[in-house]
């Protein structure tokens, strides 16, 4: 995906881009515009899946350096040979769909939310491609830093611009 403008430094890493295509071809970019390079594994960054609203949740310990004004990709084992090529990071099988929020958190911080915790919106957020059901979202260029409240209310069209399935 496309790294954001630097429109000024941010203060923690961001999603940058949110792949729930078809099948199994899922993907979460994570972009660094702190202006250093991050250990994610000594942050203790992780994501976390809440699916259905909070009925169960996935939690997927980061590792590795992302380097300053670079992007880090975390992808399912199971996704399609194009995602796996630029996928830093590969876990597991089971992952979102468009009604599951996805959170990014250093430690238990939340520093970043795509979604709503602890609400099912039925099948998505958000409407037409600007959604987080069978379509690609990426961080309009003006967006510098995460939402770290992952409890208020989600409209995608927001912060995000929408593609098309299987765009990546």
């Amino acid at each position: 995906g496309g790294a954001p403008s630097a429109f000024g430094a941010s203060t923690e890493l961001f999603f940058s881009e949110y792949v729930e295509g078809s099948s199994f071809n899922k993907a979460i970019e994570i972009f660094n515009n702190t202006g250093a390079a991050i250990d994610l594994s000594a942050g203790n960054y992780n994501v976390l899946i809440s699916f259905n609203g909070g009925t169960s949740t996935l939690t997927i310990n980061l590792t590795g350096t992302v380097a300053d004004q670079d992007a880090f990709v975390v992808a399912p084992t199971n996704a399609s040979a194009a995602i796996l090529a630029v996928a830093d990071q590969q876990f597991g099988t089971a992952w979102f769909n468009g009604d599951d929020a996805v959170v990014l958190r250093k430690g238990t911080t939340v520093i970043d939310a795509i979604g709503q915790i602890g609400f099912d919106p039925g099948a998505e957020w958000g409407t037409g491609l600007t959604s987080t059901a069978d379509n690609t979202l990426r961080r309009k260029p003006t967006v510098t830093d995460g939402d770290p409240n992952g409890g208020d209310a989600f409209d995608p069209s927001v912060q995000w611009d929408g593609f098309a399935t299987d765009t990546f």
